[in-house]
């Protein structure tokens, strides 16, 4: 069986065989704390009422379990051993269960389309890591299906990406719907992500 050795290679994109645990979250760790010390102030676009307090606490406990999760991985102590693979598919299983939670908060309407970014990262990560335990459980590792979580856990992050940008008051381009001026072209153009 591969070591999570490959794992933490795969996500975090390094090559060099001396990895330390936790490779899995460093590009995305920087986008958690950062949001959740930004998050903090930036609620504000709705006014001050329960429901914007309550999802704010919410979300800062959400970046903070995440935050949790970062320091987790970072502690496994040997990345190639069979214990280590067992400790990062049983973070990875409670880093799902956080984007679940998350995505079944009441959304203030003054976040227009961070409902359904929610549901769609929890998603991505729940396939994520349903593929990561098929390729490393049961003996025989399988690149297909490593590749494939890999996709689904990057998928997670750019939705969160999203999610974070429309907190902060900002509508990523990406995300956007328009329709061409042109009044002879009746077309409806979304950008792919």
């Amino acid at each position: 069986m591969k070591h999570p050795f490959f794992l933490f290679k795969i996500l975090s994109g390094k090559e060099s065989p001396s990895l330390q645990a936790g490779t899995l979250l460093k590009k995305s760790g920087f986008l958690y704390l950062s949001a959740c010390l930004l998050l903090a102030g930036t609620l504000s676009g709705c006014g001050s009422n329960a429901e914007l307090e309550n999802y704010k606490a919410n979300m800062n406990q959400f970046f903070e379990n995440v935050k949790v999760f970062d320091s987790s991985i970072n502690a496994i102590q040997n990345p190639e051993s069979d214990q280590a693979v067992t400790e990062l598919l049983a973070l990875l299983d409670s880093m799902d269960t956080s984007f679940q939670q998350m995505a079944s908060l009441e959304v203030p309407d003054c976040f227009p389309g961070v409902d359904e970014l929610a549901d769609d990262a929890s998603m991505y990560m729940s396939e994520a890591v349903s593929y990561y335990h098929m390729a490393y459980e049961g003996g025989d590792f399988d690149a297909s299906l490593e590749d494939a979580a890999r996709q689904n856990y990057v998928i997670a992050n750019t939705r969160l990406q999203y999610i974070v940008s429309i907190l902060h008051g900002d509508i990523p381009e990406e995300i956007f719907t328009y329709e061409d001026t042109d009044e002879n072209n009746d077309n409806t153009e979304t950008p792919e992500e």
